[in-house]
């Protein structure tokens, strides 16, 4: 099974230095424009989530491209996208609902995160590991250790005892 990008919110800093990598990587300039990965802060909550494409199984970016520029490349398990074949309609940028497709602002044509075809160079500069480049089962378990952990409250509110939870082998 391809790995998958795992964005951890509670490490990101908001340093955005995963933004001027992707652009490095992908158009030869430090511009946070011409990224793949944005860093979407909410400055009175205090929260910083790094968005990009997610790779959705049932991509809709997919299914409205007219030219079909866009196709899941089975052996990585990512959309990628053709730019010989894109013509620039923005169906994809429309139907994204993570606002994953994007207009390059210097040449018109659409982009999107490929994952730097399997060796994501966002997850190499991510000093806080916020970004992780994992399994789906690794990525599965930290989901649900982090869920333990927010119900351990609960578990400790209803149940008169604090102390450890251990739910489906994940202890907290």
């Amino acid at each position: 099974m391809a790995k998958m990008l795992y964005i951890d919110p509670s490490k990101c800093t908001g340093c955005r230095t995963c933004e001027l990598v992707c652009s490095i990587k992908n158009e030869g300039m430090a511009n946070p424009v011409l990224s793949r990965i944005r860093v979407i802060a909410d400055k009175y909550q205090g929260v910083r989530i790094p968005m990009l494409c997610q790779q959705c199984l049932d991509a809709p970016c997919v299914s409205v491209c007219p030219v079909h520029a866009l196709r899941r490349d089975s052996g990585l398990g990512i959309v990628k996208l053709d730019e010989n074949r894109c013509i620039g309609c923005k169906a994809c940028v429309l139907a994204c609902p993570f606002g994953g497709a994007a207009i390059n602002p210097l040449s018109g044509q659409i982009f999107k995160c490929g994952l730097c075809d399997g060796d994501p160079e966002c997850v190499k500069f991510c000093e806080d590991k916020a970004l992780t480049y994992v399994e789906p089962d690794v990525m599965l378990m930290e989901i649900k250790r982090q869920a333990v952990q927010n119900l351990s409250p609960l578990f400790e509110k209803y149940s008169g005892r604090g102390g450890t939870v251990r739910v489906a082998g994940v202890e907290t």
